[in-house]
């Protein structure tokens, strides 16, 4: 297959949210994954508006993604995408969000992203800090009919906990091993 570069102009939102440029590698501006992938980043991504999850996400799908207390193949319903992104708001009211490379090769779309992120309100049982974070994360969406049907993701929370200034949680229970093994 032919791969072709294209950039692609961003789109300007509201306060401190706003698109870089991306490299974009094999998307055909008609591609309907990608053109779906662009509108998910303008109307859900970058807003963090929940209500319009559905028009992107199956009413179910597979999540490969351990950072919210799932295994690596757990379903999950629109329902639940429209509560994460009301809670990134609630935690996150100021953020800027770049696209930096975008891959399209048949159902699927990948995106590495950097998020630039003011804490300004609480996470968990933390208090909102002021503090600003800018970490990077990879997905790759899988859609079927101009929907997702799977997602794998990783972000860098660990650097975004230390930036912020606030404590690692504990670990899951599904992820809580035996622990580094002891000297004798």
């Amino acid at each position: 297959m032919k791969l072709a570069l294209v950039y692609v102009s961003a789109f300007a939102v509201s306060g401190l949210a706003v698109a870089a440029e991306p490299t974009v590698v094999g998307c055909d501006a008609n591609n309907p994954n990608y053109k779906a992938y662009l509108g998910m980043t303008n109307e859900m991504f970058i807003p963090r508006n929940g209500a319009v999850a559905p028009k992107f996400y199956a009413p179910e799908f597979i999540s490969h993604n351990q950072d919210r207390g799932g295994g690596t193949r757990t379903k999950v319903t629109v329902e639940q995408m429209k509560r994460v992104y009301e809670e990134s708001y609630k935690t996150f009211g100021e953020r800027q969000f770049e696209n930096e490379l975008i891959i399209c090769q048949g159902d699927y779309v990948v995106a590495r992203v950097v998020l630039t992120s003011k804490m300004t309100g609480p996470l968990g049982d933390q208090p909102a800090t002021g503090k600003t974070a800018r970490i990077s994360a990879t997905d790759i969406y899988k859609f079927k009919d101009g929907k997702v049907i799977e997602r794998w993701g990783n972000a860098d929370n660990v650097g975004q906990l230390w930036q912020l200034g606030l404590k690692l949680p504990p670990p899951p229970p599904y992820m809580a091993g035996p622990g580094p093994a002891k000297k004798e």
